[in-house]
């Protein structure tokens, strides 16, 4: 509390305001008893307007003119603290992201700044661990070869947590140079796959199937912003899956090549 000189004002000017009562207090009581002179009445008047005029004026003084100091402050800490925002929007490794998230955290000053990045390098550490988590089971479940529906629909809901924490928080990032995908649909053979595609060309004719680890995805390409992929989002989750969700091509597959049946991931 005493680290903000604002506050510190504004006790002090309460304080000589109870300074200033209670001496009107005492004068009340010591006229009422009769034990108090007139050249004494003058002197406790004397005292009373020196607290109140004069201590009263600079402590207010003093106040406004630390309001405006910390003002600056706050504009300058906002200033110093903007570029790491845009550091943490645009990095698109997870744990790099989170390391600066973890510095702000602890180096921001106290108050709102370091409340604020406190909660948000809570959130995004559990969602790390979830993204770890998820990216693990990736990994095991390719091994496996041939997967149960229940194992596939696992899976996409585990490459959209890894596909959605590895996309930078800025959309406009190299966003001249940058293709978005939208990914309908996982199925674990080429037939079922192309029961999706048939839907997504009617939406989009850029649209292929692409096999990345033991799924073969429908993928609606060639979007060259995530806002333009955005705007056909809720189409193709109303009309192919409700669970199609938008990835930046360089994070979900940065190597596409051509396989004898569809396109696929490396």
């Amino acid at each position: 509390m005493l680290s903000n000189t604002g506050t510190v004002s504004f006790y002090l000017y309460l304080f000589f305001i109870v300074i200033g009562l209670l001496s009107i207090f005492i004068v009340y009581y010591l006229i009422k008893k009769g034990t108090l002179d007139p050249d004494k009445l003058e002197n406790f008047l004397i005292y009373f307007k020196w607290v109140i005029i004069t201590l009263a004026i600079s402590t207010v003084t003093l106040i406004v003119t630390d309001l405006f100091k910390e003002r600056d402050q706050d504009i300058k800490e906002l200033e110093y603290f903007d570029k790491y925002v845009n550091d943490v929007k645009n990095e698109d490794r997870p744990l790099v992201r989170l390391q600066l998230a973890k510095y702000l955290s602890i180096v921001a000053p106290s108050g709102e700044m370091k409340k604020s990045w406190t909660n948000y390098y809570d959130t995004i550490k559990k969602e790390y661990d979830d993204y770890v988590e998820a990216r693990s089971s990736l990994r095991q479940d390719t091994l496996k070869g041939n997967l149960t529906p229940k194992q596939i629909k696992q899976n996409e809901e585990n490459q959209r947590k890894v596909d959605l924490f590895e996309t930078p928080l800025s959309s406009t990032t190299n966003e001249n140079n940058t293709e978005w995908f939208i990914i309908a649909t996982g199925s674990k053979d080429l037939d079922g796959a192309n029961i999706s595609l048939e839907k997504a060309i009617k939406i989009n004719q850029n649209s292929s199937i692409i096999k990345k680890g033991g799924s073969f995805r429908t993928v609606l390409m060639g979007y060259p912003s995530k806002i333009e992929a955005e705007s056909q989002l809720q189409k193709v989750r109303n009309e192919i899956n409700p669970t199609s969700y938008i990835v930046r091509k360089s994070s979900w597959c940065n190597t596409i090549e051509k396989g004898s049946e569809c396109l696929i991931c490396k």
